[in-house]
């Protein structure tokens, strides 16, 4: 096997159309992670005014992860026929149309289907941001760009919680759901404004189009270079992005390794102990009064500062090794939790303990499966796949997001907390030998390289 390229190239002159893609994408992730955070404050005030039963409450949290489930299996199509910048806008549009609707919504059924328009809004980000920054940015910088998606997911969690508190005092929850509408058309103004996709246009066979895009987010040596590349290899392919080629020699091997992520990712228990991180600790023996809110909102300022590290670390040390570390340690805490609930009662002890467990878990997620995903998934799929495998994935695993947090309970009913978080560090130690075997580090390489690895595996 030939010995890979390691592109190095100094982040620091960038063009400012590449800076514009980076807020693009930061937006993108605060829009995430806002309409995750801001249900939280407004759930109290919506039950009252909209005389919601504890059913339709559920239904009104799930409808966006609903929603983005739908959205994240169309949104890879979507993007290849349509191309990754207009689908980008058409995300923004339909989040801030599902804001409005939620807003103005009269009723359970006003609110409800606003909710599941704007899970479809964010299920259509979560495809189309880390897919168009991982073909427009340049390699030395594409880690930090990408992952800059899942900070802001992070900062957007707590700003959802910090209006919630702010309006706590009148209680206006529409005002609430109002608030989003300024991120998102900041989403839609700056998108309008973004090259389109370099490696979109080469499919089409717009060529000077495409040079013309990477000429406005690359130096203008790295512009040429990466696009007589690009003609290249969509020369020598000639292939086509049908869904059957998921499966074909030379793509199954990124596809599937794409595809092990999304779901383990999820079977690390994140989205599910982050929502039930208070009911934890509280049954722990913590308390329901203000040791458990506030141990809750450790366990979210960890996320995002932690998450702030693995930004820094991305493109220094490499996803790989993240990755690996991250799931280590995240294996450690999951069976300390567990042994902790095995061997002791509820109580001060197991309470902390399990606050501590909970730390640790998320100091490890955030360095390595939470900052290294989104990137991941985009970066060892191939062209002809990239946008229909990414679809696949990420309705995985939002899929498995699902299941799991409608099953959690019922585990825990079954085998106690122990018994549940044995079984999540049985999945994450799984996710850990997935990152040290079949994973390639992707960190400085271009995606041309990455795909020629796993097309190279095929054909020796």
């Amino acid at each position: 096997m030939t010995a890979t390229t390691q592109h190095t190239t100094s982040p620091t002159r960038l063009p400012a159309m590449a800076w514009l893609a980076i807020a693009i994408a930061a937006l993108g992730g605060m829009l995430y992670g806002y309409d995750i955070g801001i249900i939280a404050g407004a759930l109290v005030f919506m039950k009252s005014a909209l005389s919601l039963g504890p059913v339709e409450m559920s239904w009104i949290v799930a409808a966006v992860l609903g929603g983005g489930s739908l959205a994240t299996l169309i949104g890879g199509p979507v993007a290849d026929a349509i191309g990754r910048k207009a689908t980008l806008l058409i995300a923004g549009v339909v989040f801030a149309l599902g804001v409005l609707v939620t807003a103005m919504a009269a009723g359970y059924i006003g609110a409800l289907g606003g909710r599941l328009i704007q899970g479809i809004g964010v299920g259509l980000v979560t495809i189309v941001v880390p897919l168009y920054m991982v073909e427009v940015m340049p390699p030395a910088v594409r880690g930090r760009s990408v992952t800059l998606f899942q900070l802001c997911l992070t900062f957007g969690i707590l700003a959802g919680y910090l209006v919630g508190y702010f309006f706590n005092a009148s209680g206006d929850w529409r005002a609430m759901f109002a608030t989003a509408l300024v991120p998102a058309a900041a989403f839609v103004v700056l998108g309008l404004a973004l090259p389109k996709s370099p490696r979109w246009l080469i499919k089409r066979g717009r060529r000077d189009e495409a040079r013309a895009a990477l000429a406005r987010t690359h130096s203008p040596a790295e512009a040429e270079t990466t696009f007589e590349e690009l003609v290249a290899q969509t020369d020598s392919e000639g292939i086509s992005a049908r869904w059957s080629l998921l499966l074909a020699p030379g793509y199954r091997k990124a596809f599937f390794l794409a595809l092990g992520i999304g779901i383990l990712n999820q079977l690390t228990g994140i989205n599910t102990l982050l929502q039930f991180n208070t009911v934890i600790l509280d049954q722990s023996g913590l308390g329901g009064g203000a040791d458990a809110v506030l141990g809750s909102v450790s366990v979210g300022l960890t996320n995002f500062v932690v998450t702030i590290i693995g930004l820094v670390l991305i493109d220094r040390v490499g996803r790989r090794p993240l990755l690996i570390v991250g799931t280590a340690g995240a294996t450690v805490a999951l069976a300390f939790m567990a042994l902790v609930h095995l061997f002791t009662e509820a109580s001060a002890f197991q309470g902390y303990a399990t606050l501590c467990g909970l730390i640790g878990f998320v100091i490890f997620f955030a360095i390595g499966p939470g900052i290294v995903v989104w990137l991941a998934i985009s970066e060892v799929l191939p062209l002809a796949i990239r946008a229909k495998g990414m679809a696949v994935a990420l309705f995985a695993n939002s899929l498995m997001s699902a299941i799991l947090a409608a099953v959690f309970m019922s585990i825990v009913s079954v085998a106690g907390y122990a018994g549940a978080f044995a079984l999540l560090a049985i999945a994450v130690f799984v996710y850990m030998l997935l990152a040290i075997f079949p994973l390639p580090e992707t960190r400085g390489r271009k995606l041309e390289e990455i795909e020629t690895h796993f097309l190279g595996e095929s054909h020796g």
